[in-house]
């Protein structure tokens, strides 16, 4: 999102991502989500958890608190790790989760992250972070949080889908098996 967009805009865009990956989730089976996985080590639930996570992320900075708190790990990982191993620390603290269990948190934390657009009109949409987190001296950031939303739901979404869409879709992904 590099030009102006209006909150129905965003909406509609998270609407369009939310659904088709949903659409193909429903298409897996639990195994199909923790047992193939890619180079990287990550299977769909890792996907999901990860996603759930940031899209959490944004929720905690609507509600006036810092974005590591959503993302589940300390304040001391946040500052000191780039978005790798931050995403690291997220999947170590996930790895026995259930598919099912998984899916229903990213569910639920999407329901939250669109009640909490909603009361926003497009001027509250385009302040900054520190506007959301007036004590927090991190929350620097010039850019607008509707890019940051959209960056963690629809934009996160089709990027994932994507990746989860190419690792069951493998052709040798069915040999790829887990350790759990």
């Amino acid at each position: 999102m590099t030009e102006r967009h209006t909150k129905q805009e965003l909406l509609t865009r998270i609407d369009e991502a939310w659904t088709a990956l949903n659409a193909a989730l429903d298409q897996l089976s639990p195994q199909q989500m923790t047992d193939i996985r890619d180079e990287q080590g990550w299977n769909v639930r890792d996907h999901l958890v990860h996603i759930a996570a940031w899209e959490r992320s944004m929720t905690t900075l609507l509600q006036g608190q810092p974005r590591y708190v959503g993302l589940g790990v300390d304040e001391h990982t946040y500052r000191t790790n780039d978005e790798d191993g931050i995403n690291a620390a997220i999947q170590q603290q996930h790895q026995d989760l259930a598919p099912a269990d998984a899916l229903r948190e990213l569910r639920s934390v999407h329901q939250l992250m669109l009640a909490l657009i909603e009361p926003l009109s497009d001027e509250e949409l385009y302040l900054p972070d520190r506007h959301f987190l007036p004590n927090d001296p991190s929350a620097s950031s010039e850019s607008p949080v509707i890019y940051r939303i959209d960056g963690n739901t629809a934009h996160h979404f089709n990027d994932h889908l994507g990746w989860i869409t190419a690792l069951v879709d493998t052709p040798h992904s069915s040999t790829q098996q887990s350790d759990s």
